[in-house]
């Protein structure tokens, strides 16, 4: 039985996985991989930095597979040079039509030669638009401006996790009956009955980062992927919240001395940012493998993450999972109400 969603039909894929933009992991052999494999793989556009890089990188990608993918923008202000239009140009004229775009809201955010904003670049050309924020009040406002889908993260995600601390259980059904475009469950999701459960709470599917990060296709080093495997529900932690950007990071030393450092210092980032660097946090990923050497981030998903498959099995496996839950299980309850599931 397919799951046929809003999601696939309006990315055309053939299964509702998707895998968000990550820094330093969203190449395009992982993203080639994940849309071979029939979800929808996405190179991040940060990583690559410049236009030239990322003309380079979807053009790899393309080389890899003829399935559709998406490149992540994440906006913030600091990141708007002048000439950024220049890097968005780049995924226009490379023929790209998936964006997801992270950070501010899209059409917040002017990066346009002529004072656009990232939203009217991207709708200008036709581009199919996924907004990923960490609250329904977002959302909503995403949807208003004119996005074609949401990713919704929540309290569980690796990463950024916005300051509502509301958790998947609670935020994942209210955008259910909020939100009138196709959401995606995003983050904290690595196994086939949390596909399930999202699209019963009314998501069309789902985004994973950190189960992708684990699979064989992904450029991460083995050391990163070895220790994700060793995580449990346990391995990660919150840093940054006495400065506003509280994320999600893999429990390693690193992350024991921000926490010190922050609760001796509340909200002296010049405290901790010698040991927040993107060079750390890219040297343990694509050079040494290194998981003490930076802060990386990773969702609490790594507690179902006991094996480095590939994308395909992975996906293949999830899916799988969540339709025989969706056919059998779910079935006995309507048809044996006694049955203990």
């Amino acid at each position: 039985m397919p799951l046929r969603t809003r999601f696939t039909e309006l990315v055309g894929i053939e299964h509702p996985v998707f895998c968000g933009g990550m820094q330093y992991a969203g190449y395009a052999e992982m993203a080639a991989a994940v849309s071979t494999a029939g979800g929808l793989g996405t190179v991040s556009a940060l990583t690559a930095g410049t236009p030239e890089k990322l003309r380079a990188e979807i053009q790899k990608t393309r080389s890899l597979t003829d399935k559709p993918f998406a490149v992540n923008f994440t906006i913030l202000p600091m990141m708007v040079t002048p000439d950024y239009h220049t890097v968005v140009q780049a995924a226009i004229d490379e023929g790209v039509k998936i964006v997801q775009t992270a950070g501010n809201s899209p059409d917040r955010i002017k990066v346009g030669k002529n004072g656009e904003s990232l939203l009217d670049m991207l709708k200008g050309a036709g581009i199919i638009v996924i907004h990923k924020c960490m609250s329904v009040r977002h959302a909503l406002a995403a949807e208003k401006a004119g996005v074609d889908c949401i990713s919704l993260g929540a309290y569980e995600y690796g990463g950024h996790i916005g300051n509502d601390d509301i958790t998947h259980w609670v935020s994942q059904p209210m955008a259910g009956l909020k939100l009138r475009v196709p959401y995606l469950t995003a983050g904290a999701t690595a196994h086939g009955s949390q596909l399930a459960a999202a699209l019963a709470m009314g998501a069309s599917g789902v985004e994973l980062g950190t189960a992708f990060m684990a699979t064989q296709e992904c450029t991460v080093k083995q050391g990163i992927k070895d220790a994700i495997v060793q995580a449990n529900e346990h391995s990660t932690t919150l840093l940054l919240r006495t400065v506003h950007n509280v994320g999600r990071f893999y429990k390693n030393g690193l992350a024991r001395e921000v926490t010190k450092i922050e609760n001796e210092k509340p909200g002296d980032f010049g405290a901790i940012a010698h040991l927040m660097t993107g060079t750390r946090n890219y040297a343990s990923l694509q050079e040494t493998g290194d998981p003490e050497g930076g802060a990386w981030t990773c969702g609490v998903s790594a507690g179902f993450i006991n094996e480095i498959p590939t994308c395909k099995d992975f996906i293949e496996g999830m899916v799988a999972t969540a339709e025989k839950i969706i056919l059998e299980r779910l079935q006995q309850v309507v048809v044996k109400p006694s049955a203990r599931l």
